[in-house]
């Protein structure tokens, strides 16, 4: 039987931003599964469809020799997806928001600024879409938000 209480804690637990289980907590953003996710290269200048983001994919830019710019699609169409930029070469790639809408960056909500990953192998980003703002919730390496 449930009770009121029960229910109290359920929601107290899943306002704060964490589930509770037995072993631990669970982020309350979801990850990429890297075990299932494609990984397409980019060169040059590409826009994330929501096809790529529903597969999942890892973009990296193997084979650039420069910036590669990702513009993304608009958060409220990709609400609940999560998507990953990976510098597999020594060039940084941008993530670009269309016009007006905002990537967080530790707290740094500017709208139609993009987020920039440090050209050295290794480094990426995760960002998530809450359906109003892209939240970049996991990275490695040097990420930088535009001023």
């Amino acid at each position: 039987m449930i009770t009121n209480i029960l229910v109290k804690n359920f929601l107290a637990r899943l306002m704060n931003g964490f589930w509770l289980t037995v072993t631990g907590t669970i982020p309350a953003y979801p990850t990429l599964d890297v075990r299932l996710a494609t990984v397409a290269s980019k060169t040059g200048a590409y826009t994330v469809t929501l096809t790529d983001l529903i597969a999942p994919t890892i973009i990296n830019n193997t084979g650039a020799s420069g910036d590669v710019p990702l513009t993304l699609p608009t958060a409220a169409d990709a609400r609940g997806h999560v998507f990953r930029a990976y510098a597999t070469a020594a060039q940084t790639i941008s993530l670009t928001p269309v016009t007006g809408d905002i990537i967080n960056y530790n707290g740094n909500a500017v709208a139609s600024k993009y987020c920039r990953i440090a050209g050295v192998i290794g480094n990426y980003a995760e960002i998530f879409s809450d359906g109003v703002q892209w939240i970049v919730t996991a990275g490695n390496g040097v990420i930088t938000k535009e001023a």
